[in-house]
Order: structure tokens, then sequence, then C-alpha cells
């Protein structure tokens, strides 16, 4: 009982926004907050596979934006760009990491501003149950 208090609070602490029965796990996610008028932000966060078969997310969806999409940052030659992913494997028992610089989801089309506190977003997956996480809202100014 004490150990899985104790998991339940370093859970808390890591910023857990969803867990369920198909051993997925989303930590340290959020959405980028920007200005009034920009048309497009990005969220990132962590999904760990706890489960014996690689996961496959498709994609995503939420409310505030036309559309959301798996893009990788690269470089080349000191020219940094975007490049869109059909897919993300998120191997078993391991992560897949999306973070400012590399892995992320763009929010692109955004209906309107950017809500102040936090913002659905649901990740699609190919071999899994889709997963609605709310994830919080962090400025521009904060990161």
């Amino acid at each position: 009982m004490r150990a899985l208090f104790f998991t339940l609070i370093m859970l808390i602490a890591e910023g857990v926004h969803a867990a369920d029965s198909s051993n997925i796990l989303v930590t340290k996610g959020y959405v980028r907050g920007l200005p009034p008028g920009v048309t497009n932000t990005a969220a990132f966060m962590t999904i760990e596979n706890l489960g014996s078969e690689d996961r496959v997310l498709t994609g995503a969806t939420t409310p505030i934006a036309e559309s959301v999409s798996i893009h990788a940052t690269m470089s080349d030659n000191g020219m940094m760009s975007m490049a869109h992913q059909m897919t993300l494997v998120v191997p078993a028992n391991g992560r897949a990491v999306l973070e400012s610089g590399g892995l992320h989801l763009m929010l692109m089309g955004l209906k309107g501003p950017i809500p102040q506190k936090e913002v659905s977003l649901t990740l699609e997956f190919q071999n899994n149950p889709d997963l609605t996480l709310l994830l919080p809202v962090v400025s521009v100014l904060d990161e």
C-alpha cells in the first residue's frame, strides 16, 4: 500500500495527464501558448508504452484546431525545417519524447485564441484505443 501511494505521488509530480488499460502513459505534456493571431502551435509530451507490443500513433485531434499532425524538426547544414511524419512508433516497454526542437504535434489552423488553462487533445493510435488528454497551456514566455 505504501509503495502504491509513493508511485501515485511520483506520477502526479511528473505531470501525468492520462493512463489507461492499454498500457499507454502520458507525462510532461503541454500545449505551447502563443499570442492571439497566431494560426499554429505545438504540443509536447512523453508517451510511454508499458506494454509488450509496439504502439503506433497515427495522429491527434483537438477542438481548438483544424488539424493536428506529427512533425519532426531537422537540421540540414544549419537550416532548421520540419517534416511531416505519417506515424510515430512508441516501442514496447519504451517511450517517445515529443519536445521542442524534435518530434512534436503541430496544431494547425487554430480556430481562435488558445485557451489560457488547458486544451483537450485526443491521441489516435493504429493498434490501440484513442486516448483523450487535458494538457495545460504553457506560455512561450514561461518556457
